[in-house]
């Protein structure tokens, strides 16, 4: 089984578990699909956040819904920096609550996510990853697991050195709203670390199931 921890409506395949990403709509009716839910930093209303999160925590503990998120800082978003932090706040203390996983979305505030993450007691995934080592070494340090996506099919010599480096425990696989392959990113995340398919599948299915116990 390919596990295939972020991405957004994609045709059904047999092979792949998937997490489907919704940032809106939350009461919809999700058909027996795995999602995460949250409130994107992209997509924040000032005057609407309190309503926003009202749905948002209305529709979390629904069992089809894994994780809180995506959610998290983005300093290249339009969106005020003081109503992301506050709405980031609020899905931490909420995914406290609730005791489900965190999925986080960072763009260029790594130090002001992991400073808002620091006490957190449930299990977080940074998604997305296409970073330097020396900006994502915090995030591996502080025992947090890494989603990689798409940068793992390019030649990006720093992103691979972090991929490299990122221990396979915490390490997930992704698609996120790439017209790509899961299969094709496992195949490459192999050969980049130098081990077998079956290898790097069986261990994300165990981080997988150790994390959502499904």
């Amino acid at each position: 089984m390919y596990y295939n921890v972020h991405t957004h409506p994609h045709a059904h395949d047999a092979d792949v578990l998937f997490i489907e990403n919704l940032y809106k709509n939350f009461e919809q009716n999700i058909g027996g699909r795995k999602v995460s839910m949250g409130l994107h930093p992209w997509y924040l209303e000032t005057e609407n956040l309190d309503e926003q999160l009202e749905n948002l925590k209305n529709n979390i503990t629904r069992p089809e819904v894994l994780a809180v998120g995506e959610c998290g800082l983005d300093k290249l978003s339009t969106t005020d920096r003081a109503l992301q932090v506050k709405a980031f706040q609020a899905q931490i203390e909420l995914a406290e609550e609730i005791d489900k996983p965190i999925i986080i979305h960072c763009v260029k505030a790594f130090n002001d996510v992991l400073v808002m993450l620091k006490n957190i007691k449930v299990p977080v995934i940074f998604h997305g990853v296409n970073n330097k080592l020396s900006i994502i070494q915090p995030v591996i340090d502080a025992g947090y697991y890494l989603s990689f996506g798409k940068s793992l099919l390019g030649f990006n010599d720093a992103i691979l050195k972090t991929f490299r480096e990122t221990p396979l425990e915490q390490i997930f696989l992704e698609t996120d709203d790439a017209d790509v392959d899961i299969k094709e990113i496992y195949k490459s995340a192999a050969g980049i670390k130098d081990i077998s398919e079956k290898e790097i599948l069986l261990q994300v299915e165990k981080n997988f199931l150790n994390l959502f116990h499904q």
